[in-house]
């Protein structure tokens, strides 16, 4: 698939705003990779299949989570260059997958060292606080927004822009055994993504939930949707019990006051 220089470039500025958004954005969510999917797909002119492959990305890393002090995995990168790749060489999330987890882990080491490198803009920024100095607080904060936009936007850019026919012969070159490889990975990371967020979620309250879900999808043979909206309606119920638990206790308490 040819590539133009507009579909590269817009490509590398929605890989700019999956960083941006977490500090000028208010976290709205742009870096998921079902977002840059659709987006990515969008600029190339094929949103269903970006979609596709985008919600199968969120699924492998729906648990990727950064906690304390550990880096996070650039899941918006990843995912943009991942997507882009795979709709330019007529691939699936096999593709999406073998080359955003790369990616993922190389911005994620890129953004440590910025961060390291620019960490001494914080006694800057201390100093002109203590001045009163606004404007220059702004300036240095719209410096970060320039920052990260060059940092993300030239090297997707030049990726996509120039690396498209390498990769696309890459792809075409391997043989069907690392292709099925790949497809096999790919459908088990979605599993090994939802153990991850489990593990940060999972109280003994909520395994009840978690079989009871599990056994509709393995034995009922329903669709995704029809087993979110049973969900929607079990969490709805729950929510209403407790909250008319609440209130009794609640007039149980008044009662006893008086």
């Amino acid at each position: 698939m040819e590539i133009t220089v507009l579909q590269a470039l817009l490509i590398g500025v929605v890989a700019a705003f999956t960083c941006i958004e977490g500090d000028f954005m208010g976290e709205c969510k742009l870096r998921e990779p079902l977002v840059t999917g659709f987006l990515v797909g969008l600029i190339l002119g094929d949103p269903v299949k970006g979609t596709i492959i985008g919600g199968q990305l969120q699924l492998i890393w729906m648990g990727a989570t950064g906690i304390g002090l550990s880096a996070q995995l650039d899941i918006g990168c990843g995912g943009t260059i991942g997507t882009a790749f795979a709709i330019m060489t007529g691939s699936g999330a096999e593709v999406a997958v073998a080359l955003g987890l790369p990616v993922s882990i190389l911005m994620q080491s890129l953004n440590v060292l910025k961060m390291t490198a620019l960490s001494g803009l914080m006694h800057k920024a201390d100093s002109l606080a203590l001045k009163g100095d606004m404007k220059g607080m702004a300036r240095l904060h719209w410096m970060g927004f320039v920052i990260d936009l060059l940092e993300y936007t030239i090297p997707v850019f030049i990726c996509v822009y120039f690396g498209a026919s390498a990769v696309e012969q890459l792809v075409n070159g391997l043989p069907q055994w690392v292709l099925n490889g790949l497809g096999a990975v790919s459908a088990l990371l979605p599993a090994l993504g939802f153990a991850m967020l489990l593990q940060i979620l999972i109280t003994p309250k909520l395994i009840p939930y978690f079989v009871l879900g599990f056994a509709i999808a393995a034995y009922t043979g329903l669709n995704m949707l029809c087993i979110t909206l049973i969900a929607v309606a079990i969490a709805l119920v729950m929510y209403q019990l407790l909250s008319k638990q609440q209130t009794t206790v609640q007039t149980v308490d008044d009662e006893e006051d008086l």
